[in-house]
């Protein structure tokens, strides 16, 4: 079956651009389209897609307060932003309220198919300018002291490496659950909510 993709975007040269390369291949479907937040839920709702690809900047609902709302609604879809925008602040907001990954439009026909294909099989995937935002975020020059411990270390890194929390498991030699427990430690020592947030400031301090 192939990937079922629902993109949500105000500008009709994406839906032009998306179209054209998801058309391309035989195992990504782009199965609705929507202008902005509001329609976006409204779509989901409808067509259950497996990844949706949302613009940051809209009309109306954002994609900010959607990309909140579709993943309260619907944990089980994957949402990658998708935006000219690059700074910190926008992808920290996307990757805080679900996102799962952050690729920038200027990166669409090199990166898009790849990301959604990864991002589908559970990977976390940012291009590399979204990289550049997050490192480039303010910081204090002492690296702050999160306390993990070795166990946490190695879960992390494996998470950093695209694993799942099944195939970390199968590594370590312990349960998914234990998994999730050590995810949810790591994420509250670092004061974050999300995976994707707790790989990026690893990555800032060298911690992967």
């Amino acid at each position: 079956m192939p990937i079922r993709v629902v993109l949500i975007d105000d500008h009709l040269q994406i839906h032009k651009i998306v179209t054209s390369l998801l058309g391309s291949v035989a195992d990504l479907q782009l199965v609705g389209q929507a202008l902005n937040g509001q329609e976006a839920l409204d779509v989901c709702a409808q067509y259950l897609p497996d990844v949706a690809l949302m613009d940051v900047l809209m009309p109306g609902m954002d994609g900010v307060e959607a990309t909140r709302q579709l993943h309260a609604r619907q944990p089980a879809i994957k949402i990658l932003a998708l935006s000219s925008l690059q700074d910190h602040e926008s992808i920290h907001q996307m990757l805080q309220n679900g996102a799962v990954g952050y690729i920038t439009k200027s990166s669409l026909a090199e990166d898009l198919l790849d990301t959604i294909r990864s991002v589908h099989q559970g990977r976390m995937v940012f291009s590399t300018q979204a990289i550049a935002g997050l490192l480039d975020a303010p910081g204090s020059a002492t690296p702050p002291a999160f306390h993990l411990t070795e166990r946490e270390l190695e879960v992390l890194a494996h998470t950093a490496q695209g694993l799942s929390m099944p195939q970390i498991a199968g590594k370590l030699v312990i349960s998914p659950s234990t998994v999730k427990f050590h995810i949810e430690n790591i994420c509250q020592k670092m004061g974050v909510r999300t995976r994707s947030e707790a790989l990026i400031i690893a990555a800032k301090h060298g911690l992967v």
